[in-house]
């Protein structure tokens, strides 16, 4: 009896010594976390989930051999451990071993079907792979496995908008909605679909809950901000995206769309303020030159409208490759008919952007490869 005790004493400071060393890993701490779990090794070397932590250690290390050799030890002594198949797919995928990772995620989900986070990391993968069809049928088999799982809803929804699938996306998202009404996300990304869809009244409404509920997420303000502008409502519309510059002052975009919005509304002095008020790298860039030389054309201004349009032209290098017949335009005299030659600047600009517009619209991988650049400069 007195054995059985002692015994049981053993396993619970076992018990209590893993979970301290996954306390010390969640903190980072990952010195006294290989100390915890070599320890525990040392005891009990057929301890599956200490050879999962120590690999973990490892694989926190950037040393994902290492940390595989630990999560293939803990599947030899536990073959139905789906932490350890999930955590070992994971430095497949960090070594860029990108099929092994697929073979090790699948493993994982089968070993436990209601694993979420398996098919998500899944998708997420095969997305990147420009594998579409195949991550829509996961995600589609994971919302039947698991029908509450929020991400699994939000990841769903992402890959039916990505097959132009907009009435089944909207329905995941309104599900989403359903399960976590306070889930700011869900409601910015069902806003942001109508907003491409054109309902720019519903995608105010669902907006304006999302900015009650996320009011220090400048992409919600800036949703916001250009479902008012769908709707004619200019002057909000700035003010949506003062709020989302004020969020993020690296965000370019956002202080350009505020001064065209003040335009829009007439209020054409405080349009140009907005733009000459930012610093003088930013002013020289084509995204700002091309909106000031827009806000001068509206008030007839021709000759300042002209030199902004071929200052953006000028200070824009690609093009030089790619339009040199609007580049030569741009670097001849200015002539005596300025708003001539401002209108057909302005038009060689809108035609070369429908042009790049057509380019991207025939290229998904080439639009997610900007939208990520763009996201790490407005991150940087």
């Amino acid at each position: 009896m007195q054995e059985r005790r002692n015994g049981g004493g053993i396993k619970a400071l076992m018990r209590e010594q893993m979970q301290a060393g996954l306390a010390s890993l969640q903190q980072g701490d990952n010195e006294d976390a290989r100390e915890i779990f070599s320890t525990l090794l040392e005891a009990n070397p057929k301890m599956a989930m200490a050879h999962v932590g120590l690999g973990r250690v490892f694989a926190a290390e950037g040393d994902h051999h290492k940390a595989m050799e630990h999560f293939q030890e803990a599947m030899t002594i536990q073959p139905d451990l789906a932490s350890a198949q999930m955590f070992r797919a994971e430095s497949h995928e960090q070594l860029g071993a990108t099929e092994e990772a697929l073979s090790d995620y699948a493993e994982a989900v089968a070993l436990d079907p209601s694993m979420g986070l398996g098919y998500l990391r899944m998708a997420r993968l095969l997305t990147s792979e420009n594998r579409d069809d195949e991550a829509l049928e996961l995600l589609q088999d994971a919302v039947r496995r698991s029908p509450q799982d929020v991400g699994v809803r939000l990841m769903l929804a992402n890959a039916l908008e990505r097959s132009n699938d907009t009435e089944r996306c909207e329905a995941e998202y309104k599900r989403v909605v359903s399960l976590k009404p306070d889930l700011w996300i869900a409601h910015y990304q069902l806003g942001k679909l109508r907003l491409k869809a054109g309902d720019h009244d519903g995608a105010r409404e669902t907006l304006t809950h999302a900015v009650t509920l996320a009011p220090d997420q400048p992409s919600v303000h800036q949703a916001l901000a250009a479902a008012f502008s769908g709707l004619g409502e200019h002057s909000r519309a700035a003010k949506s995206y003062d709020e989302a510059f004020r969020l993020k002052p690296s965000n370019l975009r956002v202080a350009v769309k505020s001064a065209l919005a003040r335009s829009e509304a007439g209020r054409h002095r405080e349009a140009q303020d907005v733009l000459m008020g930012l610093g003088r790298v930013q002013r020289r860039s084509s995204l700002v030159q091309k909106a000031l030389g827009d806000i001068y054309f509206a008030q007839d201004r021709t000759v300042e409208a002209a030199e902004c349009y071929r200052a953006m032209i000028l200070n824009a290098t690609k093009l030089r490759e790619k339009a040199p017949d609007l580049v030569a335009l741009a670097e001849g005299e200015m002539p005596e008919d300025s708003a001539a030659y401002a209108k057909k600047l302005r038009s060689a600009l809108s035609a070369q952007s429908e042009i790049v517009v057509e380019k991207l619209r025939n290229n998904p991988q080439m639009m997610r490869e900007l939208r990520a650049k763009r996201r790490e400069r407005n991150a940087g």
